[in-house]
């Protein structure tokens, strides 16, 4: 199948990289989605889950949205537990759902450097250390969940905005180093424009495409929403919004089998990987444990 790979960042605990592929022949559809719940939430602005810190009609058009990013990434459908899906609709303050029959079959890729590139001072510039672990990311997530009746073709990536980087994205460094060692079920387009890095918010000049700033703030939703969730960092104004993906999140704890008989199959891959002693050190990326409370009883002196 044919994908749009859309990707965002977020430097909180850590660097985290979402990707969000989508079938180009079901992007309209998911479109038509988003575009449904901005008119229900009457919200036409760009969306980005740090700029929620209250409970008007963005917060709304973004939970609608983490509801349909959620139902995207679904497989297939259950005809005796069907989804439900949140589109922006209130009636009398009580939410309105509707059954999700759709498939979209997007995939999510959600991958982390713990440190924040603290462990690759082998690398100097901020921007080679985001290309080299977008790369391995990319990798390891299309490798695992992709198949050989399942074959993944990435036909276009987008990354939101290179400004920061002050400079251009590097496709040899990202892209062209990679190509050769994928499996024979993963292919990504040889075009000249397959990178665009343009900026997503749709409301300045010389932005991409309206339908890709929409994708690129989804993700950017998506991966907030799973980072608050798995790193303990939940914000009480983003707590609607977030819990949206703990369904998936607990099928994806529960096991591989699990998952793979799950409504979410191949759709969701998560690692967290760093430098130690040299090398690249990989591990799952799980739900980050409570600290534990420092407590100490103080006995009264009795001593006079």
């Amino acid at each position: 199948m044919d994908y749009e790979l859309f990707h965002d960042e977020s430097k909180i605990k850590g660097y985290w990289h979402g990707a969000l592929l989508v079938p180009i022949n079901k992007k309209a559809l998911l479109i038509d989605f988003l575009e449904e719940a901005r008119c229900n939430t009457n919200y036409s602005s760009p969306l980005s889950l740090k700029d929620i810190r209250g409970y008007g009609s963005k917060h709304e058009c973004a939970r609608a949205w983490v509801s349909i990013g959620i139902a995207a990434l679904m497989s297939r459908t259950r005809v005796t537990y069907p989804y439900q899906l949140y589109l922006g609709k209130r009636s009398r303050r009580y939410t309105e759902y509707s059954i999700f029959t759709e498939s979209i079959k997007a995939k999510l890729l959600v991958f982390r450097n713990p440190d924040g590139f603290q462990n690759m001072s082998y690398v100097t510039e901020y921007g080679k250390k985001v290309e080299i672990t977008f790369r391995i990311g990319l990798k390891g997530g299309i490798h695992f969940l992709g198949k050989d009746d399942e074959i993944i073709n990435i036909e276009k990536i987008n990354f939101d905005g290179d400004k920061h980087y002050h400079r251009s994205l590097n496709r040899n460094r990202m892209i062209e180093r990679v190509r050769e060692s994928l499996r024979n079920y993963c292919f990504i387009s040889t075009r000249q424009d397959l990178i665009d890095s343009r900026s997503s918010d749709h409301s300045i000049e010389n932005s991409r495409d309206y339908n890709d700033c929409q994708l690129l703030q989804l993700t950017d939703l998506l991966v907030g929403s799973f980072r608050e969730i798995l790193s303990l960092t939940i914000n009480r104004n983003h707590k609607k919004i977030v819990d949206l993906v703990r369904p998936l999140l607990e099928r994806h704890f529960e096991g591989y089998a699990r998952m793979q008989n799950s409504r979410w199959r191949n759709s969701l891959w998560m690692s967290q990987f760093s430098v130690v002693d040299g090398k690249w050190q990989f591990e799952p990326l799980e739900i980050e444990k409570e600290p534990e409370k420092d407590i100490q009883l103080y006995l009264p002196n009795f001593n006079f």
